[in-house]
């Protein structure tokens, strides 16, 4: 199976569940019903955290790409993570049954003694067949990671970080738009594979991501987050009027 092949075009739904985000939904067999589900719907893959992978994968079959991540806190009630930043979360995911992984691809201080170009070697001697994505948040960062090796470059922590062009805070309601902007300048700086993520919630923004130059698109909360979902009916129902 290779990864470009199957989610080229597509949407990959994320099924994130776990006491950090979605904590009333953080039980595999609830996160793997989901995951079978929006496959029926038409997904082309899914992309959880460790603590789902193997029902996710067991659920969806052989046949379906499971990206697995595994954020890591700097310390218990701390906002502040990293995705999948060492080799102990990245062994732990293939040995879930991941099919590719998603790593912190951002500038900012590691959690273990390498860079990130030395990770994500590290990674490919070890794996050399697991696709890698690396989630960023600058245009830097990501021609960065892309030159040091990752298979894909993710858009997933565009405005969530302190430098990010146009910073907000995580579960901002209403979400803001997409970054459009980043997509396409991705691909201008010489990136190939692009997987845009992040506030993309409805088929119109999905569409925009992929003309900007994204190879496929990941949608999370607005489809797998009731709560949001409820949150953000009721948001829009108390404006009154029609769209």
């Amino acid at each position: 199976m290779r990864l470009l092949d199957v989610v080229k075009g597509g949407l990959i739904v994320s099924c994130y569940a776990g006491e950090d985000i979605n904590e009333l939904m953080a039980e595999p067999v609830a996160m793997a019903c989901v995951a079978r589900s929006v496959m029926a719907g038409g997904a082309a893959a899914v992309r959880t955290n460790l603590e789902n992978v193997s029902a996710v994968k067991e659920a969806v079959g052989p046949e379906v790409p499971v990206i697995g991540i595994k954020k890591i806190y700097k310390e218990l009630g701390s906002k502040d993570f990293r995705i999948t930043p060492t080799m102990a979360e990245v062994d732990a995911l293939v040995a879930a049954g991941a099919d590719a992984i998603a790593v912190d691809g951002t500038r900012r201080p590691r959690y273990d003694e390498l860079t990130l170009a030395e990770f994500l070697a590290a990674i490919k001697e070890k794996y050399p067949d697991l696709p890698v994505v690396a989630d960023i948040s600058t245009v830097e960062e990501g021609v960065a990671a892309w030159e040091a090796g990752a298979d894909f470059v993710g858009t997933t922590l565009s405005g969530y970080t302190p430098y990010s062009k146009n910073p907000i805070a995580f579960g901002t309601l209403p979400s803001p738009d997409p970054d459009y902007e980043i997509i396409s300048e991705l691909r201008a700086a010489g990136v190939e594979h692009v997987v845009a993520e992040g506030r993309i919630t409805d088929g119109h923004k999905m569409r925009r991501c992929l003309d900007a130059g994204a190879d496929c698109v990941v949608i999370g909360t607005s489809i797998t987050e009731p709560r949001k979902i409820v949150k953000t009916i009721l948001m829009d129902a108390s404006e009154g009027g029609e769209q």
